[in-house]
């Protein structure tokens, strides 16, 4: 009770330290506002693109690198097709002093006239064939020997080439030939008609050579034939002014 007294009569102690006018006010911070960023939109692609167009300057160069690839090119070509060519061997044929030509065999004029008959009748592709490889039998017979590098083909053709005849028919019936022995397209009667056509050039040929070989023959019989009788008559006649 005492200590409720004691309470009442004393002085109220003041709840701040301070007075509220001396109080001490922080200041309120201000906000600057920061400048705005602007942003360009990126147009989007709507599937057509603006076209292209190249620097004349651009195409001239791009033109003159390909001319001077092709010319590359084609020179290393040449380059390779002449070294081949190097590689490959080459035959020289020399004709001798004392060479003469052959006389025409018959074997060969007659498997010619053959193979020109079974020509016309039979499948064009071995008709041609056989046309071919019945020159080459008979070639032999001319009695040239063949060269060791050389071909059936090869030589058949060399044989023929000895006498005077149509070489471009010779060179087509050989073409002919090879194309019936080694191609698998088929061969009609285009090529049966210039078969048939070439090897009856080159059978006159041949016929009109034999037929001249033999005519020279006879001519130097006859001669041969005169200067014996000649030197006959003429030994006679000096026996008989010896004996007279």
């Amino acid at each position: 009770m005492a200590a409720l007294v004691v309470g009442a009569t004393a002085q109220p102690v003041p709840l701040m330290s301070r007075s509220v006018d001396t109080e001490t006010r922080l200041p309120i911070p201000t906000f600057t506002t920061l400048p705005t960023r602007t942003v360009t939109s990126v147009p989007t692609s709507t599937g057509q693109s603006a076209p292209f167009h190249p620097s004349p300057l651009l195409v001239v160069l791009v033109q003159v690198v390909l001319v001077v690839t092709v010319l590359v090119l084609l020179a290393v070509l040449a380059q390779l097709a002449r070294s081949l060519l190097r590689r490959r061997p080459h035959l020289e044929l020399r004709e001798e002093p004392d060479f003469t030509i052959p006389l025409v065999p018959s074997e060969l004029l007659e498997a010619a006239r053959d193979r020109l008959r079974d020509l016309e009748t039979g499948e064009p592709r071995n008709a041609i064939v056989a046309a071919w490889l019945g020159l080459e039998s008979s070639a032999a017979a001319t009695g040239l020997a063949r060269l060791p590098a050389e071909t059936s083909t090869e030589y058949t053709h060399r044989v023929i080439r000895v006498w005077p005849v149509d070489s471009e028919r010779l060179d087509d019936l050989a073409a002919l030939y090879r194309e019936a022995r080694f191609s698998v397209h088929d061969l009609g009667e285009s090529h049966r008609r210039r078969a048939v056509e070439d090897l009856g050039v080159l059978i006159a040929d041949l016929e009109h050579v034999a037929a001249r070989q033999a005519a020279e023959r006879a001519a130097a019989a006859d001669g041969e034939v005169a200067g014996r009788g000649a030197g006959a008559g003429r030994g006679g006649g000096r026996n008989r002014e010896a004996g007279a």
